[in-house]
Formats: C-alpha cells, sequence, structure tokens
C-alpha cells in the first residue's frame, strides 16, 4: 500500500492545476518559479515558444473553452493585455538581436509547389524563418486559434503529404510522427517515432485536438502525424511536462502527447484556397515504407529575431 503522502497527492491528481505544454523547439526547457498556481475553474496551461519566458498562459475550462490568465501573487486567472488568440495572450519578451536563433520546429510540404505546414507558435514573433538549408521560408498565412501557419519556400518538392478522404481519427490506430526534436544540437537527419491514437480529444475536451503516445519533443512542433499508409492524421503541437506532472501528483505522465487534427488543417488551407492531394498513402504499409513515402516532404524551420 502507498505511503499517506502519495494518496493524496493521488487524490488530487484530477485537479492537476498546471499542465506545460512544450511547443515550439525551445532546447532546454526551463520552468520559470511561481507559475504553479490553482485554477478552480479549469487547467492552466503554459506554452513556451522556444524561449524561457511563457508566451501566453490561459486557462483552458472543462468544456475546451479557453480564457486568457495570469498567473498573479494571488493565483488567481486574469486578462494581461495582449492579442486574442483562441483565448491565449501574448507576452511581452526583450528584444532579441537580429539574426538571433529563437527557436526551431518542423514541417511539411502539402502542395508540389512548395506550400508547407506547421504550428504558427513556431514562426510567431520571428523576423526571419529560414529551412534547414538556410533558404528563407515566407509565412503566407498564420491562425493562431488553430496554431497553424502556411508556408511558401519558393520551389518545388517531390513529395508531399497526402490527406485522407476520410477526416475521422480512430481510437487505437496507428500513428507516426515526423520532425526534427531539439533541431540540429541532436542530430542532422529527420526523427520518426510511432504509436498509437490514445484519445480521441486534446485537454479539457478539446475535439480540435487528438492524444498520442508517439514520443514528441522540443522542435518536434509542426511536423506530420500520419496513419500506417502515410496519410495525414493530425500536426504534432505539444506534450505534457514531466516534471511538473510529477511535482503535482508524485507519478510520471508516459506518452501524453497531441496533435492538431488533420481536419483542422484541411479548413484552414481552404480558407487560404489552397487544396491538398489526397491519395492511397505509401506504397506499402509499416514504418519502413511510410518513412520512406514521408520523409521527403518534411524539413526543419529555424526562428531567427
Amino acid at each position: 500500500m502507498p505511503p499517506p503522502n502519495v494518496i493524496g497527492r493521488m487524490r488530487h491528481a484530477p485537479a492537476l492545476a498546471l499542465l506545460l505544454f512544450t511547443i515550439a523547439c525551445a532546447p532546454q526547457e526551463v520552468e520559470p518559479a511561481g507559475v504553479a498556481v490553482v485554477a478552480p475553474d479549469g487547467t492552466i496551461v503554459t506554452d513556451y515558444g522556444g524561449g524561457n519566458a511563457p508566451v501566453a498562459r490561459y486557462v483552458r475550462g472543462p468544456d475546451g473553452t479557453a480564457v486568457p490568465a495570469d498567473a498573479g501573487p494571488a493565483g488567481m486567472p486574469g486578462a494581461p493585455p495582449g492579442k486574442p488568440g483562441e483565448g491565449q495572450a501574448e507576452a511581452a519578451p526583450a528584444a532579441p538581436r537580429s539574426g538571433r536563433p529563437l527557436s526551431n520546429g518542423s514541417a511539411f510540404a502539402v502542395t508540389a509547389n512548395g506550400l508547407a505546414i506547421t504550428n504558427a507558435h513556431v514562426v510567431q514573433g520571428c523576423r526571419s524563418i529560414v529551412d534547414g538549408q538556410g533558404r528563407q521560408v515566407r509565412v503566407v498565412a498564420s491562425d493562431r486559434r488553430r496554431d497553424l501557419a502556411l508556408l511558401d519556400l519558393g520551389r518545388g518538392f517531390q513529395s508531399v503529404v497526402r490527406f485522407r478522404d476520410r477526416a475521422a481519427v480512430e481510437l487505437g490506430e496507428t500513428v507516426l510522427v515526423f520532425g526534427f526534436p531539439y533541431g540540429q544540437q541532436l542530430a542532422t537527419g529527420l526523427n520518426v517515432t510511432n504509436g498509437i491514437v490514445t484519445a480521441l480529444s486534446g485537454l479539457g475536451g478539446d475535439a480540435s485536438r487528438f492524444q498520442m503516445n508517439a514520443a514528441v519533443q522540443p522542435g518536434n512542433s509542426g511536423g506530420p502525424a500520419v496513419d500506417d499508409a502515410g496519410l495525414l492524421l493530425g500536426v504534432a503541437v505539444g506534450r505534457l511536462n514531466d516534471l511538473v506532472v510529477l511535482r503535482a501528483t508524485g507519478s510520471l505522465p508516459q506518452g501524453v502527447n497531441f496533435a492538431i487534427r488533420a481536419d483542422q488543417v484541411e479548413g484552414f488551407l481552404a480558407e487560404h484556397g489552397v487544396r491538398p492531394e489526397r491519395g492511397t498513402g505509401a506504397a506499402g504499409t509499416g514504418a519502413r515504407a511510410v518513412s520512406a513515402a514521408v520523409a521527403p516532404a518534411v524539413f526543419p524551420v529555424l526562428c531567427r529575431g
């Protein structure tokens, strides 16, 4: 039988106050002091966009709605100034030096003429964006509510990530995530992880997301999550922070990662006149065949200030 202090912490697990999303690509997860505040009416989510200071902090309610929140001394939600974006409030970070690398993420081509998708938080606040070869990338459109951005690389792609005919994500189906975790600090090549769809919604029942146990690290943000035929299931967007959950519950989370559903991506593209390709996927099934088909369409993006 667990000791009493462990039992008490487990009983309070459903009231977990702070879930830290590691999202854009911070090479180190640095957690400032004083952010673990109690939110009796929802879950406080702190987004880190590639630096040590939070980009946004908001309360996600049980119904999936989000409102701006400020972790003040009393720990009560407030509404700090900033541009709204699905209840998020932009922080005021220190002005970066011109050309300084701020963050890195992942992206993938959706059209042969060079249009690609990543997360909005990966390219937010960048003075310039380059791909893994140092070539300039242009942001065509950004949707902070969906956390999606449309990029133009100005060059063609021989391979793109195709969409499924059916938009539904099924519980338990295979998922592979492609991306560049930790940028080039970990490796210079593409990384792929596999798992299954473990839940059909995100935090607070957010129906625009799904949960998976395929590993996601900082730098994976914006990379494609595909099915066992190589067709798009979603876009990797975040994960729970192990240390925060450990301190709050006494237990380490295992494989709690999130992706934006493909139907959200398709709706975003349609609003900007882009029709993604559909197909039967890789010429074969299994991780090796899918990786060979999807890898050429995925590339790293680097945000510079």
